[in-house]
């Protein structure tokens, strides 16, 4: 004769994983260029953070038009390679083909 257990459990799941998961954009932390991080709570507040800071550090499209520079003056600057850096390896690139 064999014993077999019969018996439910008593635990109940704790976790509600049938809920659904609903995404939240805000609030999210933002870099600014300065390299500075921000807690925004709206696409306003992140506008407003990002355009000032860009005007500030005046990092428009500086970055992307010293690296399209730099590419053009046969240079192989890395894809995350700061506004700064890339000036001078510009400047660099220049002056030594003179």
């Amino acid at each position: 004769m064999a014993l077999i257990a019969r018996f439910e459990t008593n635990s109940v799941n704790m976790r509600n994983f049938e809920s659904e998961y609903v995404y939240r954009e805000y609030p999210k932390w933002v870099k600014l260029a300065d390299g500075t991080d921000i807690l925004v709570k709206n696409e306003d507040e992140e506008a407003a953070a990002v355009s000032e800071s860009t005007v500030e550090a005046g990092y428009d499209n500086l970055r992307d038009a010293l690296m399209q520079e730099a590419k053009a003056l046969g240079l192989n600057p890395h894809h995350r390679t700061g506004a700064d850096k890339l000036r001078e390896m510009v400047e660099a690139a220049r002056k030594s083909s003179l």
